[in-house]
């Protein structure tokens, strides 16, 4: 449901009723597209796997506890396991699937031949950093990433994982441009001006939705670009 989430979010954004559900449905929507949220819902939707059967018998109306203490130790044990030996592979299903929103995001930059390079090249590129270059450790920001990946030479061994954190960096740029846009449009077409024509409407926007560049700008700038 991922995706429909999202969708509903990114609707919220743009028809909220009040500042206070715009503001809310904002936060949620960015918070959602992280990679920690899309670790810890993988990471719970596991855990919940492993204790399903023993969470189910508990829940019974007749008890059989020595079946329900068998069931503990096995969820013991798997949990165990989870967290010595598939930590890895939860961090490369989780990859996989952030790969995956952001692909059906970008058709247009990931055919068919590409997803296959970039298959393989991101599981190379998880091994180089993870086991092999140093420079890459202790990174805190997907900004800090995609630096290091430029000052190391390596978005050209990584073309296309690199693309992936170029999206990532302009996706909540983007999104948050067309918000502002669309709120800026409801104040300035409204019943008494809905009759302005597209190009009316974008000189009119531009300034609107810019506004903290345009408030840089003297009158006299402007005076003169339009003398000019």
């Amino acid at each position: 449901m991922f995706g429909s989430i999202i969708d509903v979010l990114d609707t919220i954004v743009v028809d909220a009723r009040t500042l206070e559900e715009r503001a809310k449905a904002k936060g949620y929507l960015s918070t959602c597209q992280t990679f920690e949220v899309a670790f810890m819902l993988h990471l719970m939707r596991d855990v919940l796997g492993i204790t399903n059967e023993l969470n189910t018998s508990l829940q019974k109306k007749e008890q059989d506890i020595a079946n329900d203490i068998l069931l503990v130790e096995v969820a013991k044990k798997r949990l165990q396991k989870l967290t010595e030996e598939e930590r890895g592979l939860l961090i490369n299903k989780v990859s996989a699937f952030c790969v995956k929103y952001m692909v059906e995001l970008y058709p247009g930059d990931f055919d068919e031949n590409i997803m296959v390079t970039l298959k393989n090249q991101l599981e190379t590129y998880i091994v180089d950093v993870r086991h092999f270059d140093e420079r890459f450790s202790n990174l805190q920001r997907l900004v800090d990433l995609s630096e290091t990946l430029v000052k190391t030479k390596n978005h050209l061994n990584y073309p296309f994982v690199f693309r992936l954190v170029k999206f990532a960096l302009l996706l909540p740029v983007a999104t948050a441009t067309v918000e502002r846009t669309f709120s800026a449009m409801k104040l300035i077409k409204s019943e008494l001006q809905n009759r302005m024509n597209d190009e009316f409407m974008s000189g009119c926007l531009v300034p609107c939705v810019e506004r903290k560049i345009f408030n840089t700008i003297s009158d006299e700038t402007i005076m003169n670009t339009f003398r000019k």
